[in-house]
């Protein structure tokens, strides 16, 4: 009976030996497209000569640039994998999140871990660590990426299972929805009016606060979105198109991405006739494309719109109030009226469950039904 062949892409025993006078390693390996051959390698001892034809045979049956096996690191695993998501539709700020937790938490930490010793107890202790140091957010977000990484290491064959899925990740106290009342709204705008009254620091500072909040709640657009208008985005009788958001890209600086956050995101919008009246009056005066610009012409960027919020609602009751909490706002008074599928709708989200759990307020009343519960004490003693 014939010996069994060699498994694809492995190598059976090395026989050390002399040739030529040199110490030399030979061993057969079966390549990839099924062949056996020989291989061998000289060093300056025997052990030195093996130790050669390890590393040959190991470049030989898994060249890192176009593949991956149980021997690859976990930092080349990444890299594969991120280059996959870079070519990908996502969105340039999700593509980015995942580059920065693969630099701060798996190229770090286990960025030298081959797929084989990567355990599923070995990244649970990681994922703990990450909670424990970063936050629980980071570690979910950890947790997505180790998921697609190992995707990625079954569909090469290089893992038999995407532990990934079956890591402990910390869970999301989702809490109570806190939606703006229209009390809070109102106090909001006036608020943000006053902040736009004082002489800024910077003779050329913008101060127009007042207006990009007239939009959020008037549309219950995300920031990024509002930032990334045009106007040619804009019907002033009474249209707004959202096609686009500002994001922020390592190497080339902040720009306009011509997608949204997602499919559904894009959308066109009826406008509430107070938005309309401050969009004609920006109209009379704007000098260039983007209907929210910088002093400078240029787009402007979500976090220092957030942080000349942050301060012209502090101290005061609507403190807590962010841009988000607007869009909190408009999803609460549709639902309300509406139903939360025209809510989901408005705010362009393409999940119903996203809007109920994280964008609408409960309503805890429930119609009075007290006369039915008295037949309980009816006819009582």
């Amino acid at each position: 009976m014939s010996r069994p062949p060699l498994p694809l892409e492995t190598w059976g025993k090395i026989r050390r030996t002399t040739v030529g006078g040199k110490p030399t390693a030979v061993a057969y390996y079966r390549d990839s497209d099924g062949s056996t051959r020989k291989a061998q390698r000289t060093g300056r001892t025997p052990a030195d000569a093996e130790n050669r034809l390890k590393v040959a045979l190991r470049d030989r049956l898994a060249p890192t640039a176009e593949y991956l096996t149980r021997e690859s690191t976990l930092q080349q695993l990444a890299d594969q994998w991120l280059a996959d998501v870079w070519k990908s539709k996502r969105a340039v700020a999700t593509k980015e999140r995942y580059s920065s937790t693969v630099r701060a938490h798996v190229n770090k930490a286990v960025g030298e871990v081959r797929v084989r010793e990567a355990t599923v107890p070995r990244m649970q202790r990681l994922v703990d660590r990450v909670a424990e140091s970063s936050g629980e957010g980071q570690a979910r977000m950890l947790g997505v990426v180790l998921k697609g990484m190992f995707s990625l290491a079954v569909r090469y064959g290089a893992a038999d299972s995407n532990i990934g899925s079956d890591l402990l990740l910390p869970t999301v106290d989702r809490g109570t929805v806190r939606a703006p009342s229209i009390d809070d709204v109102k106090l909001l705008r006036s608020l943000l009016t006053a902040y736009d009254s004082k002489t800024p620091a910077r003779g050329n500072a913008i101060r127009d606060l007042a207006d990009i909040g007239d939009l959020l709640i008037g549309t219950g657009g995300r920031i990024g979105e509002i930032l990334a208008l045009r106007w040619d985005d804009v019907d002033l009788a009474g249209r707004v198109t959202i096609t686009g958001t500002v994001t922020r890209e390592r190497g080339r600086g902040i720009y306009r991405q011509d997608i949204p956050k997602s499919d559904s995101s894009n959308r066109t919008l009826t406008l509430p006739t107070f938005v309309v009246d401050m969009l004609a009056t920006r109209r009379v005066n704007a000098y260039n494309e983007w209907v929210f610009p910088s002093a400078t012409g240029t787009l402007r960027w979500p976090e220092n719109v957030r942080q000349q919020w942050a301060t012209a609602v502090a101290d005061s009751p609507v403190e807590w109030m962010t841009t988000k909490a607007c869009r909190k706002a408009v999803a609460t008074v549709i639902d309300a009226e509406l139903g939360l599928e025209a809510a989901k709708d408005q705010l362009g989200q393409s999940d119903i469950g996203v809007t109920r759990r994280h964008y609408v307020a409960r309503n805890l009343a429930r119609p009075d039904r007290s006369e039915l519960l008295n037949v309980f004490a009816e006819n009582s003693e």
